[in-house]
């Protein structure tokens, strides 16, 4: 059954999944020894944590972007009347009237003291982003399910010694998007995350001067030097289905393309002023093919390499709200500033 299993999803077991036992007893046996003094051979898990890793499954909408603006959601709703309430409203009532559902007491209770990494994924429709980021860190976004959806979808993952946060974003260029709302996603993503995964289709994407225009637009509107504990985040572009004999070479087109973006941007351009100049390119196999699922564990690596810079979930919360209230509010000043005005 695990051979079968291995031959038609083509993915890895290990020794996860080395043998299965199947037994069978009387409805006399059963009672006894689950009412007996027996030890029970089952999964043992303390009720919150259980509830907790049960909720994490759950994404939940973050954002939109209509006409032209960054629209931070209440609980995953967009709600008209609160839009209308926030007209003209500062940066702080905006943050107060954000809000994460049933990932707000995870991050200000259960896990407030855990560091936290944030990884996305980001990239041109159909190109398998929420699949990549399920099989990276655990999550569990219905991209299929999600395509009618816009804007920002958040995940948690919760580790023993760390919180990842996943976002998802809905795809670049999107008809139904204009170039700002490309662009402010753009800065929400590369301002908030640690690691950044761009997926995209090779075959038809060889302009990465065009692909790449939206995140181009965006290292001239927040000032990283002025935001330090922001824009700390490595790029992996991630080149989809490519046959290992292409790779090498793929690899080194790309690498080409983005190093004649930095000669003709010069200091301005967006590898150096919005991930501090660091970028990995993965062409990455075809997914019918073991080799595909076989890289997962070298993109974890890279994330777990990533230098912590959310330091507690409790200071995460705040500052990706007062992100999200800043983006809204189109104010463009120092995060620290702000941070400092509200945190004692």
């Amino acid at each position: 059954m695990i051979q079968n299993f291995e031959l038609s999803t083509k993915k890895p077991t290990g020794d996860v999944l080395s043998s299965t036992k199947v037994s069978a007893a009387s409805f006399d046996v059963f009672t006894h020894e689950l009412c007996g003094s027996t030890e029970w051979n089952v999964s043992r898990y303390r009720g919150g944590e259980w509830i907790v890793n049960l909720l994490c499954l759950i994404p939940i909408h973050i954002a939109v972007t209509r006409e032209n603006r960054f629209i931070p959601l209440k609980d995953g709703v967009y709600s008209p009347e609160l839009e209308k309430e926030l007209l003209g409203a500062d940066v702080n009532r905006i943050v107060d009237s954000i809000s994460f559902g049933w990932y707000e007491s995870l991050f200000q209770s259960y896990m407030a003291t855990k560091p936290v990494r944030v990884v996305s994924s980001m990239g041109e429709q159909s190109v398998g982003k929420s699949y990549a980021l399920n099989h990276l860190v655990d999550t569990s976004f219905a991209g299929s399910a999600m395509r009618t959806t816009e804007g920002v979808w958040m995940s948690v993952t919760p580790m023993e010694k760390e919180i990842i946060v996943a976002l998802y974003f809905e795809g670049v260029h999107s008809i139904e998007r204009s170039t700002q709302e490309d662009t402010l996603l753009v800065l929400f993503n590369t301002a908030i995350s640690n690691l950044v995964l761009f997926r995209n289709n090779f075959a038809l994407s060889r302009d990465i001067t065009g692909l790449f225009k939206s995140f181009q637009s965006s290292a001239s509107i927040l000032d990283p030097a002025a935001n330090p504990s922001l824009f700390q985040s490595t790029l992996v572009i991630i080149i989809k289905d490519v046959i290992e004999a292409d790779s090498e070479e793929i690899g080194k087109e790309f690498l080409l393309k983005f190093q004649r973006i930095v000669q003709d941007e010069q200091d301005a351009n967006f590898i150096t002023r919005l991930h501090g100049g660091k970028l990995t390119i993965i062409p990455w196999p075809v997914i019918e093919s073991r080799e595909f699922y076989e890289l997962f564990p070298a993109l974890k690596h890279i994330l777990d390499e990533q230098v912590i810079t959310h330091k507690a979930g409790g200071e995460f919360l705040h500052v990706m709200k007062m992100l999200m209230a800043k983006l809204k509010a189109n104010d463009w000043g120092a995060m620290s500033r702000k941070c400092n005005q509200v945190i004692p």
